[in-house]
């Protein structure tokens, strides 16, 4: 029957493809994203634990690192694991001679977190258990990429080389694709310090191994009944500061990851659900041509029983052809997805590939998908009337059946439809929306890169200060350079945050005070992206020193703060652990800056002068007159000049490190109006076989009303009726639908507002139209019928 009416089975099978596909491939990146354990023996039970501030100290923070002195006491006590570790993540540069200096990820770590995870060097060795003790020869682990990429795969074992300017051997290499915890490239021993030994210095990520049958919530339990004991015992290091126990995956894939990856679950779940209505439309249609056939079937004795089951049987064929051509499209949207997110800082063990778990759910999928849309079908056809169905001419029978059900399977596709629509235009409107940020800064003309000083050889602002100076003034002499800059954030980077207090206004609760956002840079950054300073002046060479304390800050904070008064000369200042920092004077007011372009209402900007806040990290922006891409060679060999071990990161144009900031909005922009497109197609097509057959089964009616003098308008008009019914209930349930699902996509931050009313209009108009035009197309092949042929159709 499929191979007899291939055209049906074709369509059929086309339509399945696309929602299983779709499907298959989203619940492929979920499993990998959320569900698939980490690549480690036992990675199903491996946790993460950190802090979580239980009161209004630490305001705005959701998680906070675990102090020395408190992982070796949880260490201890929680008798729920297998096994508790520590690492504590930095940046490290690797430098020796005659190779490029490098920086990569590293994480100094308890010597027993590999031998928890069970993972050992392929080859040399791995810590052992005196490497963490003060005054060890430093020793260091490398990855398998960091071995072939940078040492050819050469023998590196005892080999000396610089981190961050210290001597440390290579004693080891890891597995190849092992970078555990998150994309780190290099492990040293976790040396205790005074720092590190203090109970109030928080540095550090715990890693445990729960128990075989020990569930999370248990291991929750002895780890918050161990955080109370130290509340009681170091009030003044542990005061309100309980244990934040998760799995491996709800650490590194927040809250809003998942969000998105369950809500993109949940447009491709629409998505299939609208195919199968379309296809249980199609059936619905093709039983009317099949009644005379299953009446002989029935006639000759089957069953009930055994005509649906045949019925069902030919769906289960029809959904699984489809889910098998939908394999294809799913491993086309993976790879296609994992291009897109290559350079985004996705975790090391998040491989989109398909595996059982998605093979399984495969299988479930294509069947609940053949029950979707061929049970009610198969049921309807089952009911024959022997003695109708049999006569000569039968096949004009039983037309009405069916049409209410038609109907409101169309309308449920079109609320659906307008339901994925506007999670698509909520992405893209704020996609769109975040491309114009900043779009007067000249970005395709300013090349940038990030310098990071190791603290060992850079350990005061003074040699910060005077690092920065000299290589800024020998780039500044680079043929082809207009103007050079440092600065602690790149515009829509987003910036540090400090509590303020106005002077005139006493400030009696410091850790809820007012805030804003700071950026650090040097003399002329303002002038070199082009925001012009309105009143007062820039930086110069002496502002920062002690008496000098000065700030620029942008329209919107001066306007905020002393929205009845002159800001120039006003005076403010910072508070870090409720102490107040130097009075700082205002010198200029600048044009405002967005600074955190994924934040909905980020804080007003101040820029504060390099000597007066001396960071180890600086951005370095230089604009050209040319293609800034050639001045890279030359940036490299004027770090080189001044420290042999500094190696430049992040090297891109401004526009490309602006672009980098929304991938996250292009990419799941572009997948969710992939899935309103596609939804929007499947129920226009729905709409406009629903209205064919209709018209086709009234084509006698529409010849005789047209013999007795109707105009085309009103056969339009009559045709376009039940459509036009079809569509509004459709949009109102999917508008009424469409504003709970919005809310949730509210809450991810950087989305616009679900009641943007041009944003509802558009989407409501766009999908208005094209059911429109869907309805038009038989409503126009009706009014052009002749009538004579019409009156003889059956």
């Amino acid at each position: 029957m499929i191979a007899s009416h291939r055209w049906f089975s074709a369509a059929v099978i086309v339509t399945l493809a696309l929602g299983i596909g779709l499907n298959t491939m989203v619940f492929t990146l979920i499993n990998a994203a959320l569900f698939k354990p980490v690549p480690v023996p036992g990675g199903e039970r491996l946790i993460a634990v950190t802090c979580r501030p239980l009161g209004p100290a630490e305001r705005g923070r959701r998680r906070m690192s675990v102090s020395l002195p408190d992982f070796r006491d949880y260490q201890a006590s929680v008798k729920s694991l297998d096994g508790l570790e520590a690492a504590a993540g930095e940046s490290a540069v690797i430098s020796e001679q005659g190779v490029t200096p490098h920086r990569y990820n590293m994480d100094r770590i308890s010597s027993g977190l590999f031998g928890m995870l069970h993972i050992r060097p392929v080859k040399g060795q791995d810590f052992l258990p005196g490497d963490d003790q003060p005054g060890a020869a430093p020793v260091l682990l490398i990855s398998d990429s960091v071995w072939k990429e940078r040492y050819n795969a050469a023998d590196v074992i005892g080999r000396v080389v610089r981190v961050n300017s210290q001597p440390a051997t290579i004693v080891g290499i890891m597995p190849e694709g092992f970078h555990f915890p998150n994309n780190e490239d290099l492990w040293m021993p976790l040396v205790p310090t005074a720092e590190l030994q203090d109970r109030a210095h928080r540095a550090l990520e715990l890693f445990g191994m729960l128990k075989p049958g020990t569930s999370l919530t248990q291991a929750a339990a002895d780890f918050e009944v161990v955080s109370r004991r130290l509340m009681t015992e170091y009030p003044k290091a542990d005061k309100d500061v309980g244990a934040l126990v998760q799995t491996f995956h709800q650490r590194y894939n927040g809250d809003e990851i998942e969000t998105v990856f369950l809500l993109m679950m949940g447009a491709v779940g629409f998505v299939l659900l609208i195919a199968c209505a379309n296809i249980a439309n199609m059936m619905l249609g093709r039983a009317l041509t099949r009644r005379r056939e299953i009446s002989i079937r029935a006639a000759m004795g089957a069953s009930r029983w055994q005509v649906v089951r045949q019925l069902l049987i030919e769906s289960l064929l029809l959904s699984f052809m489809g889910g098998i051509a939908g394999l294809g499209f799913a491993a086309l949207g993976i790879h296609a997805f994992d291009l897109a997110t290559q350079d985004v800082g996705k975790p090391y063990w998040v491989q989109f590939t398909m595996e059982y778990t998605v093979l399984g759910y495969f299988v479930v999928i294509c069947v609940m998908s053949a029950l979707l849309f061929g049970l009610v079908p198969a049921l309807r056809s089952s009911r024959i009337d022997l003695n109708a169905a049999l006569k000569d001419g039968a096949r004009s029978l039983g037309t009405q059946r069916g049409g209410s059900l038609s109907g409101a399977l169309v309308a449920f596709q079109f609320a659906l439809t307008l339901v994925l629509l506007m999670g698509a235009g909520m992405f893209m409107r704020s996609f769109i929306g975040k491309q114009s940020v900043n779009n007067w800064i000249p970005a395709d003309r300013i090349m940038t890169s990030r310098l990071t000083l190791p603290k060992e050889k850079y350990p005061d602002a003074a040699a910060r200060q005077r690092f920065f100076e000299k290589l800024l003034s020998r780039i500044a002499g680079m043929p082809g350079v207009t103007s050079v800059a440092s600065v602690s954030d790149l515009p829509a980077e987003g910036s540090g945050g400090r509590v303020i207090g106005i002077e005139g206004a006493p400030l009696n609760d410091p850790a809820h005070g007012p805030s804003a956002a700071v950026v650090v840079e040097s003399p002329g950054y303002l002038n070199l992206i082009g925001l012009p300073i309105l009143r007062g002046r820039d930086f110069n060479s002496t502002d920062g020193d002690a008496g000098h304390r000065s700030v620029v800050v942008t329209k919107d904070f001066a306007a905020r703060h002393w929205p009845r008064a002159d800001a120039l000369g006003k005076r403010f200042r910072f508070y870090s652990d409720n102490k107040s920092g130097d009075w700082m004077t205002v010198i200029g007011i600048s044009a405002n800056l967005v600074q955190s372009a994924m934040e909905p209402s980020p804080d007003p900007l101040v820029f504060l002068p390099y000597r007066q806040d001396s960071y180890d990290s600086m951005a370095i922006a230089v604009r050209t007159r040319a293609n800034p891409s050639a001045i890279v060679p030359a940036l490299r060999t004027a770090v080189q000049d001044l420290d042999q071990d500094l190696p430049l990161s992040d090297v891109r144009t401004l526009a490309e490190e602006m672009n980098r900031q929304f991938w996250f909005l292009q990419v799941f922009g572009t997948i969710f109006l992939t899935f309103a497109l596609i939804a929007m197609l499947l129920a226009s097509i729905g709409i406009y076989a629903v209205m064919a057959q209709a018209t086709g089964r009234r084509t006698r009616e529409i010849g005789v009303r047209i013999a007795l003098g109707a105009t085309a308008s009103g056969i339009q008009r009559l045709v376009l009726k039940r459509g036009i019914v079809q569509l509004s209930i459709g949009l109102a349930l999917g508008l009424a639908a469409a504003w709970p699902a919005a809310r949730i996509l509210a809450g991810l931050r950087f989305l616009t507002s679900p009641t943007d009313p041009l944003l509802v209009a558009g989407v409501a108009a766009v999908l208005a139209g094209t059911g429109l035009f869907a309805c038009w197309l038989p409503a126009r092949r009706a009014a052009a019928l002749n009538p004579v042929n019409a009156i003889r159709n059956e």
